[in-house]
């Protein structure tokens, strides 16, 4: 599989595998959908943009600078998720359209 991917420049490939074979990926990369590049673009630049203007980038740093408390921790969490969302559109245009500029899936 590995050399297909490499091969073929096909990290949807892999994605794919990694989804269908391997339960832990789940807890460390979010579920992909297969989008137009310009939908994807969209969404990081919408997502980052709210993020920027919300200061959670600074409260982020002043929670993990003093370690998260069990006060902080919900907030904490909270900051996380919405990263992690951040990341979705994120990862869909690197796993869909890179090296080939179209869907792979």
């Amino acid at each position: 599989m590995e050399r297909m991917v490499l091969c073929y420049h096909t990290p949807a490939l892999a994605y794919r595998h990694l989804r269908e074979t391997g339960g832990l990926i789940s807890y460390v990369v979010p579920e992909l959908e297969s989008r137009s590049a310009l939908e994807s673009a969209v969404r990081v630049y919408l997502l980052l943009t709210r993020f920027a203007k919300s200061q959670a980038v600074d409260r982020l740093l002043e929670i993990a600078e003093g370690g998260v408390s069990q006060r902080e921790q919900a907030e904490f969490n909270q900051i996380t998720a919405d990263l992690r969302e951040l990341a979705r559109p994120c990862l869909e245009l690197d796993v869909f359209w890179r090296d080939t500029g179209k869907e792979e899936l």
